[in-house]
């Protein structure tokens, strides 16, 4: 049976193949941090600055996570992808990064590769970028980054654990713990 491919998708093949063509031959993760919908309008009003805290802090922590010895001990490859809309065209702030299975030696003579399948303990990796993003939004606010009142005390952000980090492999292929259901 023939099926007809829509006509973009012929002209994306070669940009795919080339990306694939530049990839090193490790294994890779797709890490995704998703801000809570309580910040929201927080991100309407102060974009440049919600995004820029987003980056700054997942980039950061997971470079902790790829420093310390115990995990990697070296320097790891990240690119990311901001999204602010989800599927069905709701605001739904996150960041797609796409990690290596290992890092580069902090003196640069070797590759230490992650164990098969894991990078980092996903159970960690939320409460490290809660605090983390929490405390990078109260300077941004001291410093009058921010809207002037904005009480962060009192935003559910840091009444509940909805702020979440969600370790995937770059299929989709987590286990239904590490799913991201938002």
């Amino acid at each position: 049976m023939h099926r007809r491919r829509p006509p973009g998708r012929r002209r994306e093949a070669p940009w795919v193949e080339a990306r694939q063509a530049e990839l090193l031959p490790i294994e890779y993760f797709h890490v995704v941090f998703t801000l809570p919908h309580a910040l929201n309008p927080l991100a309407q009003r102060c974009p440049r600055s919600i995004y820029d805290l987003l980056f700054k802090c997942a980039a950061d922590m997971l470079r902790t996570f790829a420093r310390d010895p115990h995990h990697l001990g070296g320097e790891l490859g990240i690119t990311a992808v901001l999204h602010t809309w989800g599927q069905h065209l709701s605001q739904h702030v996150h960041l797609h990064c796409v990690v290596t299975g290992g890092a580069l030696a902090s003196d640069g003579s070797r590759w230490i590769a992650a164990r098969k399948g894991f990078l980092f303990p996903v159970r960690a990796l939320p409460k490290v970028f809660r605090g983390k993003y929490l405390a990078a939004l109260q300077e941004a606010s001291a410093r009058g980054q921010l809207l002037s009142g904005v009480d962060l005390a009192r935003c559910p952000l840091c009444q509940d654990g909805t702020l979440r980090v969600v370790a995937r492999l770059a299929r989709g292929a987590a286990p239904p713990e590490t799913r991201d259901t938002s």
